[in-house]
């Protein structure tokens, strides 16, 4: 006789997940505890309506995956640097140089380049408002831009004629410093959440300008060789390969506070309340005061009455 014609049944899982029978309990509670099993699987997980989260979902998850290889790369051009610290230092100390400085010029340079592209992408695919990183996106963006048009210039001089552009592109080098070390404390201000306003960022400005004129004093300052080269390469290549090491320890972990910040809001989406995301209000704020703040109000081509806001591209 089976199970459900005995009343007084009682099904039960063993170890095995195999069911037995035992009096005392009905087939119609095995059922219920089905369900109720099947909805505590399920209820953790949410679902919407809204056709956009699936949209911000794989936004973010591209936003995390990016973001972690960048800093991955981040970890190798500090390598690199570290390297070529131990390269110069060989090099100066040996008769014959250990590696050609072709190979060691190509290496530096097209590196850098590398590294400029890596910063820009990482501002670019950050999932945070750029206005909590910097009060005026527009210049921030312009000063990437210079800043990878300023280090690929020098790599590509130096892949065409070593000898002839080798002290014209390490000048180009040390001038973009000042780009470099402005961006890098734009995101160290952002990342130890600290914001001075104006004198803040006349702060970073002056700080920038004073890593690039050591730079460029120490490689000018210190005189030319019989065969025309700068006495100072060495020594500047050593304050340019340390000042890249910390540059991409900041680099490093504004990409993996991206990645922490897109994982945040993955769970949100998920598993979370996402209506209280402070992350897609600090996109929506960045949007209003991008595109629409002080835009004049203008009415509709179906000559309704209702009037809404003219997109205008402002800039804080």
């Amino acid at each position: 006789m089976s199970c459900t014609d005995k009343p007084t049944c009682r099904v039960v899982p063993d170890g095995n997940d195999k069911m037995k029978n035992y009096p005392g309990q009905t087939s119609s509670l095995l059922q219920t505890k089905k369900a109720q099993t099947s909805q505590y699987t399920t209820d953790p997980l949410n679902f919407s309506s809204n056709v956009l989260l699936v949209y911000r979902l794989q936004e973010m998850r591209a936003s995390a995956s990016l973001n972690f290889r960048l800093a991955l790369f981040c970890i190798v051009y500090c390598g690199i640097n570290m390297t070529l610290i131990y390269v110069n230092y060989m090099n100066t100390n040996n008769v014959t140089p250990v590696v050609s400085d072709k190979v060691f010029h190509l290496m530096e340079f097209w590196a850098t380049f590398g590294f400029a592209v890596a910063e820009c992408v990482s501002l670019v695919n950050t999932p945070k408002s750029l206005l909590r990183i910097y009060a005026n996106p527009l210049t921030l963006k312009l000063v990437l831009w210079f800043n990878i048009v300023a280090s690929l210039v020098p790599a590509i001089l130096v892949t065409l004629s070593l000898e002839e552009f080798e002290i014209l592109s390490h000048e180009i080098e040390y001038l973009n410093e000042l780009t470099m070390t402005f961006v890098d404390l734009v995101l160290l201000s952002s990342l130890t959440r600290t914001d001075g306003g104006n004198f803040g960022r006349l702060c970073m400005t002056f700080v920038a300008a004073l890593v690039a004129l050591i730079q460029l004093a120490v490689y000018n300052g210190m005189g030319r060789t019989e065969d025309g080269d700068m006495v100072g390469e060495v020594a500047s290549h050593y304050c340019e390969f340390a000042f890249e090491v910390v540059s991409s320890g900041i680099v490093f972990w504004f990409c993996m506070d991206n990645k922490v910040v897109a994982d945040e809001e993955i769970g949100l989406i998920l598993y979370g309340k996402h209506d209280g995301c402070r992350i897609c209000g600090a996109k929506s704020d960045e949007f209003e005061q991008t595109y629409t703040y002080g835009a004049p109000l203008s009415y509709n081509n179906n000559n309704s009455n209702t009037p809404y806001q003219v997109p205008r591209m402002y800039m804080a």
